[in-house]
């Protein structure tokens, strides 16, 4: 069997061994936390699992506390945690970076689809810290079983459908497991088809059109220790809304290639190891009209191996070193991309290009936005827990290492900046996190968790300058950015009894040079859109989560949830698109072989918003659902947005352009061989 060590800050992991009980707190209807850990894990429950297959992943996640979603139309959810998100939200698909390009721009798809998922979890603040500096946010884990955890005779055949109005929405997916104690093999695969949604009217350009194909198979040469491999080929399509109703289209493709082998160790030192590689190849297409007028490449490596050693002066632990590379290129070209641009054979005398549009003192590149770059990442850490008279303290270190290569030849001449600002550029963050937790009761316990983390800049928030077409922006390079840094303060109280649970937790960030999106006070002169930079800046980060679930009887159980965070530059502006503040209530009824349930939502008006950025409304939305369960197989019938409200995500770039669907029936069918 397998166990799930829990530590923080590394949190949850498989290990060999036995069994381990934990105990578990459900914090809202839709997800439960694991408090064992300084930190508890966020994980969305059964049934929210089932409703998620269909659903992108921030939109399946927006329900936890603390977690909203950046929607840039239906084809597009990235998961946004306590107000951070792009490359302060790590996605990790079976322990491995998803390796896409979402983090970059608002319309990039991560590739983290559920359709196949066992389990999704979600670590917020310091507890982060064993995923790197792309964790300094937080991490989102998602776990689809194609390399097994355990050894199981059973066979196993899973037919998930749906139905859905508004959008003429169509669903299907299938899992297929199959072994005996030494193999084990995953078939799995989904399809979905949306039209133009409907929120009041339709909104042009935003159908989807999505299918994976997924297999892994596992062999465990003895107890409790395995060897897998896994691949899968996840492809989107999907529209893009925008102000003028253009035909534009992005199509993402991703073949994701997996090797994970781990065990037991019979050491007087060691108890257990886990070794991981794997591979992503990335492409993706936009297309305006009948032109790919943007191309994007990205080809990844990963290794990661990690060991478990026995206590040593009373700490017990793990040390693991990752390795990962990331290599990306890509194509701007309004007349059509059929490659890769490169201009290695024109002359250059190593100078800023003449071409370069000035105005106001600010320089405008609009040939290829950006070089070719390579991206290598190194780092070693260590994590480990001791337990003392009331709980027990948490130690964790991490160091890093990024080397950013950049090569110019796919800028024509004429636009390229001087030649030594394609030198190599290098960065050495480091983190470090201490907790405590006290059992003050058999029933509450409290958390404080301290910590200091470090992230370094991506090679797009320092190399991109061009459009952004999909989100009206015109983006300037900043090749001077530097390691931000994040001081840190996390409180957690949990209590749980047999008939009710709650939750409270406070936090407080201080980032030393936060780098963010600074919207300048200029207008592209090509296009007449917004321009912005990569700047830092001091900031802040303040905020809380609650949540209480409570059993009224056998049948009967209320859940309430509210979170909420303020962000501000040590200047006193806000930062912009953070999410508002929102509450929660639901209501549960089980007789039988029945499911009756109903949830309200208060997403509150968002006042506190950047430099030019408009405010947003508040919004309520009412979803009921029925479902019924016959031995195999069960339905769901449901309707979201009952009374048809509009509302507006401000954390979308697109929320006046795609606002929230209005009401929508949905029939969704499950039949378990």
């Amino acid at each position: 069997m397998f166990r799930l060590l829990c530590l923080a800050p590394v949190i949850c992991f498989p290990l060999a061994g036995h069994a381990l009980e934990l105990e578990q707190v459900v914090v809202t209807g839709d997800a439960q936390a694991r408090t064992d850990t300084a930190q508890p894990v966020l994980m969305l429950d059964p049934e929210a699992l089932e409703q998620a297959r269909q659903q992108t992943l921030g939109e399946a996640l927006s329900n936890l506390p603390g977690v909203s979603n950046a929607s840039f139309g239906p084809g597009v959810g990235r998961p946004m945690i306590r107000g951070q998100g792009a490359s302060r939200v790590k996605l990790l698909v079976n322990g491995q970076d998803s390796s896409d390009v979402s983090a970059m721009s608002a319309d990039h798809a991560p590739m983290t689809d559920l359709a196949a998922a066992d389990n999704v979890e979600v670590i917020q603040g310091p507890a982060a810290l064993r995923y790197g500096g792309g964790a300094i946010g937080g991490v989102v884990k998602v776990e689809n079983g194609r390399i097994a955890q355990s050894a199981s005779p059973q066979q196993s055949l899973r037919l998930n459908s749906r139905l859905s109005s508004g959008d003429q929405g169509r669903d299907a997916a299938a899992r297929f497991n199959a072994g005996n104690e030494q193999w084990q093999l995953q078939l799995d695969g989904m399809r979905r088809r949306h039209d133009d949604y409907h929120a009041g009217e339709r909104v042009e350009n935003s159908d989807t059109d999505s299918h994976e194909l997924g297999a892994g198979l596992t062999y465990f040469w003895a107890p409790g220790r395995y060897i897998g491999v896994s691949l899968a080929e996840t492809r989107y399509d999907y529209g893009v809304p925008n102000e003028d109703d253009e035909p534009a289209r992005v199509r993402p493709l991703q073949q994701d290639y997996q090797l994970q082998a781990g065990g037991w160790l019979n050491s007087n030192w060691l108890s257990e190891w886990q070794w991981q590689l794997s591979h992503q190849d990335y492409r993706h297409d936009e297309v305006n009209g009948s032109e790919i007028e943007g191309l994007f490449l990205k080809r990844s490596w990963q290794s990661q191996i990690e060991v478990g050693h026995q206590p040593l002066l009373g700490w017990e632990g793990h040390i693991g070193v990752q390795f990962s590379q990331q290599a990306l290129e890509l194509c701007h070209d309004h007349s059509g991309c059929r490659g890769i641009p490169d201009y290695g054979n024109e002359p250059w005398d190593g100078r800023q290009g003449d071409d370069f549009f000035s105005r106001y003192g600010l320089d405008f590149g609009h040939s290829t936005p950006m070089p070719t770059t390579v991206k290598r990442d190194i780092a070693l850490y260590w994590v480990a827990q001791r337990p003392w008279q009331h709980g027990q303290f948490e130690l964790g270190l991490r160091q890093e290492q990024r080397r950013i290569d950049a090569d110019e030849d796919p800028i024509a001449p004429g636009y390229r900046r001087e030649r030594d600002y394609y030198q190599q550029r290098e960065f050495n963050p480091h983190a470090l996190s201490a907790a405590a937790t006290w059992r003050l009761t058999p029933q509450q316990r409290v958390a404080i968790t301290l910590a200091r983390s470090q992230r370094a800049p991506d090679a797009e928030e320092m190399l991109w300058n061009g459009d952004h077409h999909a989100t009206f922006s015109f983006q300037l390079d900043n090749g001077e950015l530097e390691v931000e840094t994040a001081h840190s303060l996390d409180f957690n109280w949990l209590y749980h009894s047999d008939r009710q649970q709650l939750r409270l937790a406070l936090y407080w960030y201080e980032y030393q040079d936060y780098i963010y999106n600074r919207r300048l006070s200029v207008e592209d002169p090509f296009h007449g859109n917004a321009v912005y930079r990569h700047v830092q800046e001091d900031a802040r980060f303040r905020g809380f989560e609650a949540s209480w679930q409570g059993q009224l009887n056998s049948t009967l159980q209320l859940h309430a949830s509210a979170d909420g965070v303020r962000a501000q530059l040590r200047s006193g502006n806000n930062l912009p698109r953070i999410p508002p503040a929102t509450v929660r209530f639901g209501l549960k009824w089980q007789p039988a072989n029945w499911q009756l349930s109903s949830e309200l939502e208060h997403t509150f008006a968002q006042r506190h918003v950047a430099v030019a950025e408009d405010e947003s409304d508040g919004f309520t939305q009412l979803n009921l659902h029925i479902g019924q369960q016959f031995g195999d197989f069960n339905y769901r019938f449901g309707v979201k947005n009952l009374t048809d409200s509009r509302g507006e995500l401000h954390s979308s770039y697109l929320k006046e352009f795609a606002p929230l669907p209005g009401r929508q029936w949905s029939l969704a069918l499950q039949l378990e061989l």
